[in-house]
């Protein structure tokens, strides 16, 4: 039985640590702490025990620049494009430079390798490039642009969540205005969400759910 390793939903390991990434792979295994028991465990990243690698990140600008010992592994890109303004997302590349790497990905692995993470919503009128009267409507043109993008050259699967305001999200946010959507609300959106881009037509649809209520779509 060969693992599958994530790398990584802490934080943008191919964008931010690739030189790091890049190390680890080349000493063949790493020790990471285990937050919850605050143990140290250990990473077998033997090509030979290795089914895949799962990359998480917002930027793959230096895997497709050289890929160096990732060419070893099979590859799955969770790619996040939320397609928001600067003020709420500052460091992201364009979402034309991003729609290009993701164009580049599926070239050069293919589309079934590749799943789009819109996540999480956030609505407001800040964190748009194009805010409209209505929140939440410019977040659907946004979906369905980047949907339409994604769906052109083969790619078919697509999670959304929604942000989960706990205390240390609210606190980060006092000078920000969103809207906070409770389980109704963000049923609603997701049906919207559906709509909007014609996901009826001979795709499955997943909700997420966790104890505060539906979270999350995945579309198949």
């Amino acid at each position: 039985m060969k693992d599958i390793i994530s790398c990584s939903r802490r934080t943008d390991i191919p964008w931010w640590y690739y030189k790091w990434l890049q190390e680890t792979l080349k000493n063949g295994s790493v020790e990471l702490l285990n937050s919850y028991s605050n143990t140290n465990y250990t990473v077998d990243l033997n090509p030979d025990n290795v089914h895949s690698i799962v990359l998480w990140s917002k930027n793959y600008s230096n895997v497709l620049k050289d890929p160096g010992l990732l060419s070893r592994y099979n590859l799955y890109f969770q790619f996040t494009i939320n397609g928001y303004s600067k003020f709420l997302e500052p460091n992201t590349p364009s979402v034309s430079d991003m729609l290009k790497q993701m164009e580049q990905l599926a070239d050069t692995y293919s589309p079934e390798q590749i799943n789009w993470r819109f996540d999480p919503i956030v609505l407001s009128k800040k964190g748009e490039i194009n805010p409209t009267s209505k929140v939440g409507r410019a977040r659907l043109d946004v979906f369905k642009f980047l949907c339409v993008n994604f769906s052109y050259r083969g790619i078919k699967r697509c999670t959304i969540s929604f942000m989960d305001v706990y205390d240390k999200v609210r606190d980060r946010l006092k000078n920000f205005e969103y809207v906070d959507l409770n389980e109704d609300q963000v049923l609603s959106f997701t049906k919207l969400s559906e709509k909007a881009h014609d996901f009826s037509r001979g795709m499955k649809a997943n909700l997420f759910k966790n104890k505060k209520g539906i979270i999350g779509l995945s579309i198949v």
